[in-house]
């Protein structure tokens, strides 16, 4: 699978400032450890039938999601400070997701189809990227070698050029996106091919749009980020390391499709069986705030942790004949995010 990208190159540190970019070096490796907590709950649910409101039995629902990634990546061949052969093995992919509603509960399983798969990632001097599978079983899943890039996801995060401590840029949508692992994410956690009658493109295609199900990572996804950094040290001891700490601050806002409606927009209608729905409102808030630990003589990440609140508004209407019905949902709640990136064997 091929895709193009621009990686970061090396890192140096100046007299009166730094350039803090990532190193690469062929015949070493790095391991990163990825751990994420979504959690949300139903704070309102208004029903109304017909004009008159109608009361829901059992609360409302709540979700839970968690999600662990630990992979190594070995640098093959690099150029100019970039890595141009990487190999990327996934030690630990999966999690589960958790759901309670009144007195109904249930926790699923959340499995990846690169478990325990080295990948090859070879960019070539053009900037194209191909990526094949060495070792493990090689997915059958649509998108499972999409995506994935040499370099380290954190990079986009950095600074351009030198910089002193106080300074501040802006974060780019594609970097916000790449830093939560959410460019990756179908690979990652692709959906199997459905059996044969099963409705073909309809179950891959919740996962490009709309919440997948109720998978609350899709807010997330397919957010319209925005974000700033700022320096406000080169020279931190963290955990005995020496770091420049960059503090991060990423936010989103707007609409989003319903999952039913497959990627629809506001005020799309859907119609069957004598049923139609009008889309109101579907909107939803992000706000997130974290830091990033880059190691000074290490050249690279060393940690990064956000976290933040979630919101979700949406309001569905839906008539059938001379019936009506208004459903009114808020759903809020809290995103976790933590990365980190130790030295690692490079045999």
């Amino acid at each position: 699978m091929k895709t193009v990208f621009a990686a970061a190159a090396f890192a140096l540190v100046l007299p009166g400032g730094a350039t803090l970019n990532t190193a690469y070096k062929a015949g070493t490796g790095v391991r990163v450890e990825i751990e994420s907590t979504i959690k949300l709950e139903t704070t309102l649910m208004e029903i109304e039938r017909d004009g008159e409101p109608v009361d829901m039995p059992g609360g409302g629902a709540s979700t839970e999601a968690t999600r662990t990634e630990v992979h190594v990546d070995r640098v093959v061949e690099a150029a100019q400070g970039r890595p141009t052969k990487v190999r990327r093995s996934f030690e630990e992919v999966g999690g589960k997701s958790a759901f309670s509603m009144g007195d109904n509960s249930g926790e699923t399983p959340i499995e990846s189809p690169l478990a325990g798969v080295t990948l090859e990632i070879v960019r070539d001097s053009e900037g194209e990227i191909e990526t094949t599978v060495v070792e493990g079983t090689k997915p059958s899943q649509d998108g499972a070698l999409e995506n994935h890039v040499p370099g380290l996801f954190l990079d986009g995060l950095l600074p351009e050029g030198e910089i002193e401590e106080g300074a501040q840029w802006d974060l780019a949508k594609d970097a916000i996106h790449r830093a939560f692992r959410l460019d990756v994410e179908r690979a990652l956690y692709a959906r199997p091919e459905r059996p044969e009658g099963g409705g073909g493109e309809g179950g891959r295609g919740g996962r490009r749009g709309g919440m997948r199900g109720g998978d609350s990572s899709g807010m997330l996804a397919l957010a319209e980020w925005t974000g700033h950094a700022k320096l406000v040290s080169l020279g931190e001891d963290v955990g005995g390391t020496t770091c420049a700490v960059i503090e991060i601050v990423a936010e989103a806002s707007g609409e989003m499709p319903m999952p039913e409606m497959g990627g629809g927009r506001r005020r799309d209608r859907v119609s069957g069986a004598g049923i139609e729905a009008v889309l109101a409102e579907n909107t939803y808030e992000i706000k997130l705030k974290g830091k990033l630990c880059f190691a000074v003589k290490a050249q690279r990440p060393l940690s990064f942790e956000v976290e933040g609140s979630l919101k979700n508004e949406t309001l569905m209407e839906r008539s059938m004949g001379e019936s009506s019905m208004r459903i009114h949902t808020v759903r809020e709640g809290t995103f976790e995010y933590k990365v980190a990136v130790s030295e690692a064997k490079a045999d």
